[in-house]
């Protein structure tokens, strides 16, 4: 698999965030390299909405414009790139209700159906 590059110019709390992921999606044998884009899709959105949320805690909630105090615009900015990066984290089985559905689809190590403990010991119980 050709590693996927986390780019240079993220907010480090995302790169550092992305590299937990990418770790921990290697662990359980489930990157492949058609995640790449969704990972940079998920570092980008990561990225966008930790600047947006920086820039507004400087600013403050509210801005005058023309004299008028108006919701900042960054909020939207951040909300959907908050929307679209928890929908791709979903995906990935990011979030705790994803991980459950995803521990499903991972195949875990089967017990030994009766018929196999049968083969293997064939001692007959009754």
């Amino acid at each position: 698999m050709k590693q996927f590059q986390i780019p240079k110019d993220i907010e480090r709390e995302a790169s550092k965030y992305i590299k937990e992921v990418i770790s921990l999606l290697e662990e359980k044998e489930l990157l492949a390299n058609v995640d790449n884009a969704a990972l940079m899709m998920l570092a980008r959105n990561l990225d966008m909405f930790i600047k947006a949320s920086k820039q507004i805690n400087e600013d403050g909630l509210m801005i005058a414009v023309k004299d008028v105090l108006i919701a900042h615009p960054l909020i939207k900015v951040a909300r959907d790139a908050q929307v679209q990066a928890v929908k791709i984290m979903t995906e990935f089985g990011l979030t705790a209700k994803a991980r459950t559905k995803l521990e499903k689809i991972i195949p875990q190590k089967e017990e030994d159906s009766p018929f196999d403990r049968f083969i293997k010991d064939p001692k007959e119980t009754r």
